[in-house]
């Protein structure tokens, strides 16, 4: 369970998010990954506002930590691909897709025999 700090920060990113304020939204997922840097999903939503925002790099970075939070993640590993095609860093970025994929089709299989 995420820190109650971060939850609010985490809220705060996506009310910002929700009228198109990536500049705030950025500011706020920070807020919350600062305040809980093991909080998947502010980690993510991070990454995907900074590349939104073309801050590329620092997608990249947040995606990066995203995947080492959940390694089976494939939302995790697409928008690590994502920041990586911006970057011109093609064969990271079909790694991270490939991995994308596998972890898909992984948890499909796994959803199905439940």
């Amino acid at each position: 369970m995420a820190d109650p700090q971060a939850e609010k920060f985490m809220e705060n990113g996506n009310e910002a998010l929700a009228v198109g304020d990536w500049t705030e939204a950025v500011a706020a997922y920070r807020k919350a990954v600062d305040q809980d840097g093991a909080y998947f999903d502010a980690q993510h939503a991070l990454a995907l506002a900074l590349y939104k925002i073309g801050a590329y790099q620092e997608a990249m970075d947040a995606a990066l930590r995203a995947t080492a939070l959940r390694p089976e993640e494939p939302l995790a590993w697409t928008t690590l691909s994502l920041a990586c095609q911006k970057q011109g860093r093609i064969a990271e970025a079909e790694q991270a897709a490939l991995k994308a994929r596998l972890y898909s089709w992984k948890q499909e299989t796994t959803e199905r025999g439940s």
